[in-house]
């Protein structure tokens, strides 16, 4: 099976072809903007370093977040785009899971802790030999007073364990095992069903968009006027 998988999500951009579990193009570049500009050519050059071209792919894999509300909406719509003019599924895959795949044979209690860019880090809590915690954002400070109920020390994941720094030991921080990028090319290509609906390419939050709606210049139909008669 040949994939291409795309993250946009994280502090970079990072585009990868699969086939078959095999690494054939890897490209990462760490940048806190401009996936938009960097993507396509990136993605052209992967497939040209791997010999493919879009109709040689079976599935095409991106990360759906969390992660930065800009850089994942690039990814989702670069691939969604890609996928309708391919006519190939396109398979969202959560960083979360990404992250715990790479250690969840170490049989041990997992936090997986992803940047935010806010006071607010995206979390979540993979037991061992338990089902994991729904995602939640929490602070440095009420991470620390959750890793202190624990019995046994927890290991940490993902691209925010260094704000933990003083919360944890640094022999819990566990690094990535390779690229989001190929993790979620693996994930995807295991998947019997690349159409269920938990896979759909849909962005994953945890908060809201920093953006508010302007007010409309002038207001609806029967909306309030002024006690003259004259409309607002």
């Amino acid at each position: 099976m040949k994939l291409l998988a795309l993250d946009c999500a994280g502090s970079g951009c990072s585009t990868c072809v699969v086939e078959d579990g095999h690494v054939l193009a890897l490209q990462e570049e760490t940048m806190a903007r401009g996936q938009d500009s960097r993507l396509m050519p990136m993605i052209q050059s992967s497939l040209a370093r791997a010999g493919l071209t879009y109709a040689d792919l079976d599935r095409i894999a991106v990360t759906r977040g969390p992660g930065s509300f800009t850089g994942l909406r690039i990814g989702l719509a670069c691939a969604r785009g890609l996928g309708l003019a391919a006519d190939k599924p396109v398979i969202g895959i959560d960083r979360f899971a990404i992250h715990h795949t790479q250690h969840q044979d170490k049989a041990r209690d997992l936090l997986v802790v992803l940047d935010s860019r806010r006071d607010e880090l995206y979390t979540r809590f993979y037991p061992a030999g338990a089902v994991e915690a729904a995602p939640s954002a929490l602070t440095p400070e009420e991470i620390a007073t959750f890793l202190a109920s624990r019995e046994y020390p927890v290991l940490i994941a993902g691209d925010a364990a260094a704000r933990l720094e003083g919360v944890t030991a640094p022999s819990n921080v566990v690094p990535l095992t390779e690229s989001e990028a190929v993790t979620c090319a693996r994930l995807a290509a295991a998947l019997a069903d690349p159409m269920a609906s938990a896979y759909l390419p849909c962005p994953l939050y945890l908060r809201a968009p920093d953006v508010t709606c302007a007010k409309p210049l002038f207001p609806a139909a029967g909306g309030p006027t002024s006690t003259g008669g004259a409309s607002c």
